[in-house]
């Protein structure tokens, strides 16, 4: 018997040499990876060229293919020439014999992850989590589970990111060289199916191939994620007639993702009589912080979880998170594009963690990002994320909100346990030179007509910014 075998790794991802380390007569022989240095062992599916994964207490009887962690190993590396083709990273190659449903405790590269359970970044209810050991540990190594009073509630929320998420989640994403690669497909993976419909497609009628490569190799593409809405997920139309007019030169696409979630609470803002906004985010707020105030035990926790995940609005927000990373990922694996991103609502959601994502890779892929009522926080408390997000853009970020967005105004903070204050509806309280805040109250006094303005808001920044480069430095013209 060979000491060694060449197959695919389910801790790394990675084909690569298998060295023997522990024979068994009773049980499957032990192997070493060369690429991670993890132990692994053979598949129980017959014919089967992959490693399952194996630790001294555990051995995984399927590789992660076999058990639907992935849907192919050798399509996890993928680089397109088109965004569109992200959806092959998505297809198997074998058979989920498992069919495992990816809610609850999982792992990615040996990472625990809790995914996409909705946790609502109270103090009470962080706190809670921190007492039951769910949090696992603080910045200094010490477990969360053993500390009170202050101490624990500080280091719970730090573990559930705080001030920069209005809904924390403990949610895995991919950073630097592993986005777009091996582990962000494995990442995406384990999200796609959880948020339905998701798809990155090319609207219609417009062929990516017409666009060719300006002086540095780049083709410029225009990526729209909706939020609330109206009408059918698939409908376009409402962007474009502006697409047309301000980004003729493009190629364009949309993300879909939660159709059916969005349009549940888009039928809802659209058929609403005045002041039921009011109605929804207190009912959204007392089902959010049930028991929040109280320390809770593990059964009653998964009561609590599952019901905010029933709630269209926390499911919504959780999502949002994991079809960011998602976005990243497919940004990351098409060289040769640039891209503007465009977000309405909780699309604005969905690009703020694609460019958290994107932070960490060496090369900024992103040109500007045009933000229309966000649902996204902004306040003081999330500075460092937006700071954190301007670093993938070499452009800018133009925010742009408008303070007769009530539902924005009534609907956001209390459902978000008064958290933050969303960036749709108040300026981004971090000052920096990537950040435009712009406020369009002049031409928004409706949270579903935002997408029907984007042409004037359009043609508004631009004027601004025309105006700008002309006026004269103060130091000019002095005689």
């Amino acid at each position: 018997m060979t000491n060694s075998i060449y197959r695919y790794c389910s801790w790394c991802y990675q084909e690569t040499h298998h060295h023997l380390g522990e024979k068994n007569r009773l049980h499957r022989n032990i192997y070493k990876c060369e690429n991670c240095g993890k132990l692994s062992v053979k598949c129980r599916c017959p014919n089967c060229k992959k490693m399952a994964r194996v630790s001294d207490k555990w051995a995984d009887e399927l590789c992660a293919e076999h058990d639907g962690s992935i849907a192919s190993f050798h399509k996890l590396n993928l680089q397109m020439k088109d965004i569109a083709d992200y959806k092959e990273i998505f297809k198997r190659d074998s058979v989920n014999l498992l069919r495992v449903a990816k809610i609850g405790a999982g792992m990615i590269a040996g990472v625990a992850v809790f995914a996409p359970v909705a946790i609502l970044a109270t103090e009470g209810l962080a706190s809670a989590l921190g007492a039951i050991g769910l949090l696992g540990e603080a910045g200094t190594g010490t477990a969360i589970s053993t500390l009170s009073g202050a101490a624990l509630t500080s280091a719970s929320l730090a573990a559930i990111g705080g001030g920069t998420m209005a809904a924390g989640t403990v949610v895995l994403s991919a950073t630097g060289a592993a986005l777009g690669a091996y582990e962000g497909g494995a990442i995406s993976n384990s999200y796609f199916g959880e948020v339905e419909h998701f798809s990155i497609r090319q609207f219609p009628d417009k062929d990516t191939r017409q666009f060719e490569p300006d002086g540095e190799n780049n083709r410029h593409a225009v990526i729209v994620v909706n939020g609330f809405l109206s009408q059918g997920d698939s409908d376009t139309s409402d962007w474009e007639e502006h697409l047309k007019t301000y980004f003729p030169d493009h190629a364009w696409y949309h993300t879909d993702w939660e159709s059916r979630n969005l349009h549940k609470l888009g039928k809802f803002i659209v058929k609403a009589p005045k002041g039921a906004g009011m109605e929804l985010a207190k009912e959204i707020a007392k089902r959010a912080a049930k028991n929040a105030p109280k320390k809770i035990g593990p059964l009653a926790l998964v009561s609590h979880l599952s019901d905010l995940l029933g709630n269209p609005w926390h499911a919504s927000m959780v999502k949002a998170q994991m079809t960011g990373i998602m976005l990243a990922d497919a940004i990351s694996r098409t060289p040769g594009w640039r891209f503007t991103l465009v977000g309405h609502s909780l699309g604005a959601r969905v690009i703020y963690y694609a460019l958290e994502a994107l932070s960490t890779k060496d090369k900024q892929m992103i040109d500007d990002i045009y933000l229309l009522g966000g649902a996204v926080g902004g306040g003081e408390k999330d500075k460092k994320g937006w700071e954190k997000a301007a670093k993938a853009v070499s452009g800018k970020i133009y925010n742009c909100y408008s303070e007769n967005d009530n539902i924005l105004k009534c609907l956001y903070k209390p459902a978000n346990g008064f958290w933050s204050e969303p960036i749709g509806y108040k300026k981004i309280a971090l000052k920096h030179p990537k950040i435009v805040n712009r406020n369009c109250k002049d031409y928004v006094n409706d949270h579903m007509k935002w997408k029907e303005h984007f042409g004037e808001i359009l043609m508004s920044l631009r004027n601004a910014e025309a105006q700008l480069s002309q006026t004269p430095h103060p130091t000019e013209n002095r005689a």
